[in-house]
């Protein structure tokens, strides 16, 4: 059962160029928590004084096997995929692109570069767990016109004991097509958990 509020989960890990959960602050589940867990955060564009930036970040999340430089990327995640805005340009639905694209459109003074989330369960079938993760990206992305990047990781495939799990990283700003819009409320900073734990849940249930 998910907790009644997030908790700050990776408070007093030290900064590490290798670990991009130290370059913003993660709030969800309790550690230890039983069931499917949520963790989110928002990446700002700078924390503990490490300039931050969303492709790099999401380089990082794609587990991307080559220097960054490497065109295109070449993910080692299980799946993923971008889901784009409905009238948003075509050239976003490359990952290396489109979070390229949020760094340079990036403004002074700008709140977040972008939001992260990571759902952990274990679904009956991979593809179960990809189902309810696109689902409720794509929902986000329909509701919100923010683009988001969907990945799958599965740890056991290369003999890591840890749990499936899917993460989500989403652009705080909208997208329409004529380019970058406002920032979006629901997408930054202590409104992300409540809103996306509730419809982890309610996807889960439907299953």
């Amino acid at each position: 059962m998910a907790a009644a509020k997030p908790v700050v989960i990776n408070d007093g890990i030290p900064l590490s160029e290798g670990n991009p959960h130290t370059w913003l602050v993660l709030s969800g589940d309790p550690p230890g928590s039983i069931g499917p867990r949520c963790m989110v955060g928002t990446l700002r564009p700078e924390h503990r004084g490490r300039a931050n930036s969303a492709a790099a970040f999401a380089a990082a999340k794609l587990l991307i096997e080559v220097d960054e430089t490497d065109q295109p990327w070449r993910s080692g995640a299980y799946r993923h995929e971008v889901i784009l805005p409905h009238d948003a340009d075509d050239r976003l639905s490359c990952p290396r692109t489109l979070f390229s694209d949020i760094d340079a459109a990036h403004v002074p003074g700008g709140k977040a570069l972008l939001t992260y989330v990571t759902l952990t369960w274990t679904p009956t079938r991979l593809h179960h767990g990809w189902r309810v993760a696109h689902r409720l990206a794509a929902d986000l992305v329909e509701e919100f016109s923010a683009p988001a990047l969907a990945i799958q990781h599965v740890p056991g495939l290369v003999a890591n004991t840890a749990t499936p799990h899917c993460h989500l990283l989403l652009a705080p700003r909208s997208l329409s097509g004529i380019g970058w819009g406002g920032y979006v409320a629901a997408l930054n900073g202590d409104r992300v958990w409540p809103l996306v734990r509730s419809r982890f849940d309610a996807l889960l249930a439907a299953m």
